[in-house]
């Protein structure tokens, strides 16, 4: 049995706060994250949980990263992560 290729990680952009934002144009795999030493991420969208995934950004690369959502953030940490990035939300499935 062959390996299937890896998919290949695209970076989308960094906001202010150093948040970046990956996204897999195979699959759809997509996240956020901060590198350590203030380490954060959230899943936007699994995409293949059983893809390997690697990215390059400059001369720094990954590869092989599993992604998984948290448990069960929770509404309050959904919510605070919105704020912090400037989205308001009213709850409802609508925006504002």
């Amino acid at each position: 049995m062959r390996a299937t290729p890896p998919h290949e990680m695209v970076h989308q952009g960094t906001d202010a706060t150093g948040m970046e934002e990956w996204r897999c144009p195979v699959c759809g795999r997509h996240f956020m994250v901060r590198w350590p030493p203030h380490y954060e991420r959230l899943v936007l969208v699994e995409g293949d949980e059983n893809a390997s995934h690697v990215g390059r950004k400059g001369e720094v690369g990954f590869r092989g990263v599993r992604v998984t959502p948290p448990a069960d953030p929770g509404e309050d940490a959904w919510r605070r992560w919105l704020a912090e990035h400037g989205i308001d939300w009213d709850g409802d499935g609508q925006a504002p």
